[in-house]
């Protein structure tokens, strides 16, 4: 059955980059149980077709407020969102959390988070709260293109961001991952969300450098202290139950079949063996 619904009101409309839209809702019931990973369910029924539970990652809390923001995903269909263009004010059924928090090393003091623009939604409140708690975080950002990176203002300053662009507009011309092995030796954890190919690249790639020879990290550890950084890889997901019953959100990781929206977000690579979620 899942949780019951509960009320929100929604505060404002924005967008955490261009064209992708973000709800800020009054949502006091929910925010002490809500962390970085989780998502809410929307319940809505949408101009152009309709579709029972939009899956919104949560970016931002605000405990004091009593406030969430959570991102639109785009709509598989490509249709005009009317989530975006709801009142301000309009009340929203809420089911929440969804899935489980992304773990994190206690001992991870330096964080590597690989993501694209649709897997940004998924981690930046990871980075936000990371950095709160004095951790060192760097982010690589991909996007096909300078026009459509988050601003940078999302993020606190304390958070470095290393910018790749497919069509070469802004910082390195390619994917994000293929920095990942200038920080292989540095980071502690790594969290990767985006694209299927980016998560696949950022876990061949890792696994590789953590093979071959550290001297060229971009920091070197003292001796005897190297060790594997975890991995995790955040896999997005649309709609579904939230539950765990229909089987709509099954992924296939390094643990076997997990459902996104009950084990999920975060999963281990297939045939990896970083550890990853749960491993200590």
């Amino acid at each position: 059955m899942g949780a019951a619904p509960v009320r929100a009101q929604l505060l404002a409309v924005g967008e955490l980059a261009p064209g992708r839209s973000a709800l800020l809702l009054r949502l006091p019931e929910l925010i002490a149980s809500l962390r970085a990973g989780h998502a809410l369910h929307l319940l809505h029924a949408e101009a152009g077709g309709y579709r029972l539970r939009r899956v919104a990652p949560v970016t931002q809390i605000d405990v004091i407020a009593g406030s969430v923001q959570v991102a639109l995903q785009p709509r598989a269909d490509g249709g005009r969102d009317s989530l975006a263009e709801l009142a301000l004010g309009a009340q929203l059924s809420v089911v929440g959390p969804i899935g489980q928090p992304i773990e994190m090393d206690p001992d991870a003091l330096q964080v590597l988070i690989v993501t694209d623009v649709e897997g940004f939604s998924w981690v930046r409140l990871l980075a936000t709260s990371l950095a709160a708690a004095g951790r060192t975080v760097t982010m690589l950002l991909e996007s096909n293109t300078a026009a459509e990176i988050p601003p940078a203002s999302l993020l606190p300053e304390s958070v470095e961001i290393h910018v790749a662009t497919e069509d070469g507009s802004l910082g390195h011309h390619g994917s994000a991952a293929d920095l990942v092995t200038t920080y292989a030796a540095w980071a502690d954890q790594v969290v990767a969300a985006g694209s299927s190919e980016l998560l696949s690249a950022t876990t061949l790639l890792l696994r590789a450098a953590q093979v071959s020879d550290r001297t060229s990290a971009r920091v070197s550890r003292p001796r005897g202290e190297a060790r594997a950084a975890q991995l995790q890889l955040i896999v997005a997901h649309e709609i579904g139950c939230g539950s765990g019953v229909c089987g709509g959100c099954t992924y296939q990781s390094a643990a076997g079949s997990v459902r996104l929206c009950k084990e999920g977000p975060a999963v281990a690579p297939t045939g990896s063996t970083l550890r990853t979620r749960g491993a200590r």
